[in-house]
């Protein structure tokens, strides 16, 4: 049961900026990750590339050579929460024709998260999250099998095309076709607007004594509405009536439904209810359902998608060079919706990024000899990126320039 009777919304202070681990060994080091469900056993309906399972994932593609696909041991995926594996940022959403509704989240360390065929995302642009926050629910969009699902996987920073066994995360059964999850357990989830098909599948609110003050541990943005499932236990399950309640609160045989709908101001509020005594022509003591309103984020790029991506000029394609190079790049107006913004990306012996920036061109900060690869993101003034998974650029350093 994920209802309790303490109020937690979870809050994040502040995100350190990934430090970059130096080698992909360290990278398959997840201590301190889970799986992005909530804690328990769940179903893995595809394996990694090659794992022992009937169905197993393309093993060319990086998004999916490493990725699990999980879902629930029974029932329906759809609607199910996804939950961050570990603190980080979101660093991509979108709509993509192949993955559907698509979140990336970049983790300190520098590793990057995906979830794919998302049916909602409830976290905004640049947003930093906590381990086992919510932060969309499963579904079937995008280019699959017509089944609900959630796609996983983990890529080692931003700007390579590679992924990650998953392997050394939590506990999998290829044999089996099972996974444990030690992520939040239900209970402690705060599940953030949930999608009404979940609040239909989850244990009522029990409720065995009024007044009382019940938390949902719903957080809501401003406006939106959900029906909640409540029952009455103990003494008042026989003196609740069956039908005839005060103040929205409908019955179906043993279960009420409270309908919420949140104040349109962000802070902490309550539903006062008040049930109806069988036959009888008065009303038990009002009890309040405590429910948390959160400032609107901005998730409304996750509808779009810009097609084009960048033509990068300077440094080419595996150009030596003695000095840390000026990047630029240039991309057609046509894109999408001016004006743009962009954030290079820089993995190699010293990782950096840019951050957003207006201008075309960006010189990063002294680089030490060795490989890079680069990319560049581009944002338009509706929020839209492109899709991340493009091919790199690299240049050589020759020498150290720091």
């Amino acid at each position: 049961m994920f209802f309790v009777t303490s109020f937690v919304l979870l809050v994040v202070n502040s995100f350190v900026g990934p430090t970059y681990a130096s080698s992909h060994d360290t990278l398959t080091d997840f201590t301190g990750w889970h799986f992005p469900l909530p804690a328990g056993e769940w179903a893995v309906s595809r394996g990694a590339c090659n794992a022992a399972t009937p169905f197993d994932h393309n093993c060319v593609y990086y998004e999916e050579r490493c990725a699990l696909d999980f879902v629930p041991l029974n029932g329906s995926m759809e609607a199910m929460p996804a939950l961050a594996p570990q603190a980080g940022q979101v660093l991509f959403l979108g709509t993509r024709d192949d993955s559907g509704l698509t979140l990336l989240l970049q983790h300190p360390d520098g590793r990057v998260s995906g979830y794919m065929h998302l049916s909602k995302i409830v976290v905004g642009v640049e947003e930093v999250v906590a381990q086992g926050q919510v932060i969309g629910y499963a579904g079937h969009t995008g280019l699959n099998s017509g089944n609900a699902h959630l796609h996983f996987f983990v890529q080692p920073n931003a700007v390579e095309r590679e992924c990650l066994p998953l392997d050394g995360l939590d506990s999998i059964n290829y044999i089996t076709l099972s996974a444990t999850s030690r992520n939040l357990a239900w209970e402690q989830l705060t599940l953030i607007d949930p999608p009404q098909a979940l609040l239909d599948r989850l244990p009522p609110l029990t409720i065995s004594q009024t007044p009382a003050n019940v938390t949902t541990r719903l957080s809501l943005s401003p406006g939106n509405m959900v029906n909640v499932p409540l029952q009455f236990t103990g003494a008042l399950s026989s003196t609740v009536a069956v039908r005839g309640t005060r103040n929205n609160l409908r019955p179906e045989q043993n279960v009420y439904w409270a309908t919420i709908k949140a104040h349109t101001t962000p802070g902490h509020y309550g539903l006062w209810l008040a049930p109806r005594v069988n036959n009888e022509n008065r009303y038990r003591p009002a009890f309040k359902l405590l429910y948390a309103v959160r400032s609107t984020l901005n998730a409304a790029p996750a509808v779009g998608l810009l097609l084009d991506h960048p033509t990068y000029l300077t440094p080419t394609s595996y150009n030596s060079v003695s000095a840390t190079p000026d990047m630029c790049w240039s991309i057609p107006r046509s894109a999408g919706q001016a004006p743009f913004e962009y954030r290079v990306l820089v993995a190699g012996p010293t990782a950096t990024n840019s951050g957003w920036l207006g201008e075309t061109c960006w010189q990063p900060p002294p680089l030490s000899a060795g490989t890079y690869y680069w990319k560049v993101l581009v944002r338009d003034a509706r929020g839209y990126m492109n899709r991340t998974n493009q091919r790199p650029y690299a240049f050589i350093v020759s020498q150290s320039t720091d």
